[in-house]
């Protein structure tokens, strides 16, 4: 049903004013309910008072009121006829002709307003500054007058020693009342202490005040870039605003950063950074850090060309995560996983350290003498492994039972202190017997079966001396790969270590497998926030502060005299 609504307002000069609105539905709704098509906003109607419908013509239907006033009938519903209104409560309804294009039409009007008696609005008129015998002006300055005293001169008073001091003291308004805000958690044990920061009245903070407790802040360039030429004028308090909130004082935006860093080279020619403005549009590749040496060298990664490090470590990624499992001595196939090297720290943004003992060793084992003891030699240092074979042998040489003596020798017999009437000439048999096979295992150990696997192994000596010692080629391979980068793993959690160090297909240890500043892209966005992306500040990824490189030499803490005289007030 079409029903066109066309509310009358009785105005001044006995005109009437109309507001006219097309409602379409199966059924009106008329009463208090703002929901109605038609709404009756009076004390004196029901919420659902009733509804209009269209049965070959309008029909009026009464609600939950129950029976009500209608043309002064008792009735459930009635046909509204055109100049037949109908009184429902302190409302009149009417129907009119039916424009083109309706099903009908509806005037509503309010023919009987509601009366207040005149106490009531005695009760409800607005009061004035007139009605109380004030005019402006004079209730302008009282109320400027009362916020001074108030709000300044008594919260002055102890900050400027003014005249009434000792008054202001006693006063429940002191200087808190221009504290615009809590301060971040560190800085609430000095919260009360104003002048701990705030050193001058009306005055800034100054960087003096912050590095008496932040002595030790590392500074953003090495000295060589002269810092305090660098940064001049520029204050603590551009990047860390207090009284904001309690959990942090940083900026979120990257203004302060990309001031200097979109030309990095007109503010610091001897920066070694390229220019940056944006992670999202404006972002230089990442640099790696390559391992040489006691040192490390910086990598920028390029498009299509893979980095590699000279590790001296045998291990292919590939090999370890085959879908079919790697062999091992005790359990069988066994299928690998990232998580079954990579345990996480206890922080859980980074790893431990892998280690020969708690992730390699239970594949690839250092025995010496499996069919005789389940002894392994030590990994570390080569000469210490040697050592410890021969110990073994000369031992079993001297010690051994037959059964032990000649599944490690391969000849019959039992060690020499077993035997009766043992001579010097056998003993010394028997001690070269174990120096041989101590040497053949050895060799065996670092050059066949197990060193050699993962590890560049070379003889210190010539081949043909009578006790060979081998070298192992250090392992070097970086800590932090980014160490200009923070980032951490647990926030990374949701994701997979394949989604960014594709490792799979890697048949070398050195090869190098960081993700690229395209994989991070895929998820992160710049400063500015973008639909689908995380927004990425400089801040998220990189610190202000490098720890490596000290604040200010030449900075000097107060005297203890004047920062007693500080905590005391």
């Amino acid at each position: 049903m079409k029903l066109l609504i066309v509310q009358r307002t009785p105005r001044g000069g006995g005109r009437t004013a109309q507001a006219k609105k097309t409602v379409t539905a199966e059924w009106i709704r008329v009463g208090r309910n703002s929901s109605c098509e038609i709404h009756l906003p009076d004390p004196r109607i029901a919420l659902e008072q009733g509804m209009i419908v269209n049965r070959s013509g309008l029909v009026y239907i009464e609600g939950e009121a129950g029976s009500q006033d209608i043309t002064r009938k008792s009735v459930r519903s009635v046909r509204m006829k055109p100049g037949e209104p109908l009184d429902i409560g302190p409302y009149r309804l009417e129907a009119l002709p039916a424009p083109d294009g309706y099903d009908g039409a509806v005037a509503v009007e309010l023919a009987h307003p509601l009366e207040i008696a005149p106490d009531l609005r005695s009760r409800t008129e607005r009061k004035t500054l007139a009605s109380l015998g004030l005019s402006k002006r004079s209730a302008a300055w009282a109320g400027a007058i009362a916020i001074l005293v108030l709000y300044f001169a008594i919260p002055a008073a102890r900050v400027l020693d003014l005249p009434w001091r000792q008054e202001a003291a006693s006063a429940p308004i002191g200087d808190r009342a221009w504290n615009p805000g809590h301060v971040i958690l560190a800085h609430q044990p000095i919260e009360n202490q104003c002048s701990a920061c705030h050193e001058v009245a009306f005055q800034h903070v100054k960087n003096g005040a912050c590095l008496q407790c932040h002595a030790k802040v590392a500074s953003h360039v090495a000295p060589d870039m002269k810092p305090a030429a660098l940064f001049a004028g520029t204050r603590c308090t551009s990047c860390h605003t207090e009284h904001k909130g309690v959990k942090t004082t940083h900026r979120d935006d990257d203004k302060f950063c990309v001031d200097c860093h979109r030309d990095i080279g007109a503010k610091a020619p001897g920066a070694g950074s390229m220019n940056v403005a944006d992670f999202a549009a404006a972002h230089p590749a990442f640099r790696i850090a390559i391992a040489e040496g006691g040192a490390t060298r910086r990598v920028r990664q390029e498009a299509r060309v893979p980095i590699t490090q000279r590790s001296h470590l045998k291990f292919p990624h590939g090999v370890h995560l085959d879908a079919k499992g790697v062999k091992s001595p005790s359990k069988g196939r066994v299928k690998l996983e990232c998580a079954s090297c990579h345990k996480p720290d206890a922080s859980r943004r980074m790893f431990e350290p892998i280690s020969m003992a708690k992730h390699c060793q239970e594949c690839h084992r250092l025995e010496i003498e499996p069919a005789v003891t389940t002894r392994e030699a030590p990994h570390g240092k080569p000469a210490d492994a040697v050592a410890m074979i021969e110990e073994f042998y000369a031992t079993l040489a001297l010690k051994g039972v037959p059964d032990s003596f000649q599944k490690a020798f391969g000849v019959p017999g039992e060690g020499l202190l077993r035997r009766v009437g043992a001579t010097e000439v056998e003993r010394q048999d028997a001690l070269r017997l174990a120096t041989r096979k101590a040497h053949q295992v050895a060799t065996d150990l670092f050059e066949v079966r197990v060193c050699k696997t993962c590890h560049e192994v070379s003889r210190d000596a010539p081949a043909e001396a009578s006790a060979p010692s081998w070298k192992i080629a250090p392992v070097r391979t970086a800590n932090r790969w980014m160490p200009a980068a923070r980032f951490d793993h647990r926030s990374h959690a949701q994701s997979k270590c394949a989604d960014c160090h594709d490792v799979a297909r890697s048949k070398s240890g050195d090869d190098v497998a960081m993700p690229a500043i395209e994989s991070c892209r895929e998820c992160h966005g710049g400063s500015q926030p973008r639909s689908g992306k995380v927004t990425s500040n400089c801040l998220l990824c990189h610190d202000f502060h490098q720890s490596s490189h000290p604040w200010d030499p030449a900075f000097k803490p107060r005297a203890p005299e004047r920062r007693a005289a500080t905590e005391a007030r």
